[in-house]
């Protein structure tokens, strides 16, 4: 980040805890790509919007804008991620939630992003619930 002009919102901080198990490489990457955004807005400096955006693309893979979805296939998807957020939000010792999205990314129609609170090498059995009932419910149906 030596190199790329920083904008004074660049918190290194939430930068390091939104990207657990990035390589020096991904890092270098992720600087890359939020330069080539910046300067697709014409922007001199990089700023926070710019590495969220790059962390996005690389961590959910690229926006699908162009993708057209029915209303319905989106109000699932809505419903379906909104469950994800509440799951997270209710059950106690989850991530908080950092964003919720139904702009088609990668293979994926949406995504609940949550980002951890700090360093973690091992998870109890009350985490391992938590991943286990986002993997095997259906919440947004009820």
């Amino acid at each position: 980040m030596r190199k790329v002009p920083l904008a004074p919102n660049v918190d290194a901080v939430v930068l390091a805890r939104g990207t657990p198990g990035f390589s020096g490489a991904d890092l270098a990457n992720l600087v890359n790509e939020a330069a080539l955004f910046a300067a697709r807005r014409n922007g001199r400096t990089v700023d926070m919007q710019d590495f969220e955006r790059a962390k996005d693309k690389i961590i959910m893979g690229a926006e699908r804008r162009t993708m057209i979805m029915p209303e319905e296939e989106r109000r699932n998807t809505a419903y379906h991620e909104a469950g994800h957020a509440l799951v997270a939000c209710m059950l106690p010792k989850t991530d908080p939630v950092h964003k919720v999205t139904i702009i088609p990314r990668g293979r994926a129609l949406g995504v609940t992003m949550q980002l951890p609170e700090g360093d973690r090498y091992s998870m109890d059995k009350e985490r391992l619930s938590v991943h286990e009932s986002n993997d095997h419910g259906r919440i947004e149906r009820l």
